[in-house]
């Protein structure tokens, strides 16, 4: 498995990974465990765990130029996130407590980069992430923001998942249509195949 990925804080939490600096701890060792097996396109995530090591605030203010006070803050973000890595993601995870209030509760942030870095924006592969990560029957969504408060720095992307299963958001379908590449020519539209992806009910 390849290094782990991080890169300097930024003013503010939600600042952090938003920004999507990408860097590259080389010569370091990511330990991983298999999780369970998805039958899917992507191949099962692992767990990924950031050698104590690398976690060194001297060192790490040093490698990206910054402050050991925020060295620090950066390192103290990293430990409160899991970080899961599979043949072509690295997903990093971090708790935002209750942004909308009690009623709906915590959300998860995922922030969602290929390991080669290239760009990327297929639904499906955003929406598989998302339920191998969290489930499938939790909630997610995409922020498209103003632009007086756009972030866009890297081919990085982000998605916040209700954590609790029972959560629904007020806009959106509510009931399942999904349609086979036949099922969508024969009405006129395109679609691709579903062969490799499991059926949900």
């Amino acid at each position: 498995m390849a290094d782990c990925e991080v890169g300097p804080t930024c003013s503010g939490p939600w600042d952090a990974w938003a920004s999507a600096l990408d860097h590259r701890l080389s010569n370091s060792r990511i330990e991983v465990h298999q999780v369970g097996v998805v039958s899917s396109p992507l191949e099962p995530f692992h767990p990924a765990i950031v050698p104590e090591e690398v976690l060194d605030a001297r060192s790490f203010a040093a490698r990206y130029g910054l402050s050991e006070d925020v060295a620090s803050a950066q390192i103290d973000r990293l430990r409160a996130q899991a970080i899961y890595m599979n043949n072509l993601y690295q997903v990093n995870v971090e708790v935002v407590n209750a942004p909308f209030g009690e009623e709906t509760g915590d959300v998860f942030w995922l922030s969602i980069k290929r390991r080669d870095r290239s760009p990327v924006h297929d639904w499906r592969e955003l929406q598989q992430i998302k339920n191998m990560i969290v489930g499938e029957e939790h909630e997610a969504f995409e922020v498209y923001p103003a632009e007086s408060r756009l972030v866009d720095t890297a081919n990085q992307y982000h998605l916040w998942v209700f954590k609790d299963a029972a959560v629904r958001l007020p806009v959106g379908y509510r009931k399942r249509e999904v349609m086979s590449d036949a099922e969508a020519a024969a009405v006129g539209a395109g679609q691709r195949g579903f062969a490799a992806w499991p059926k949900q009910s």
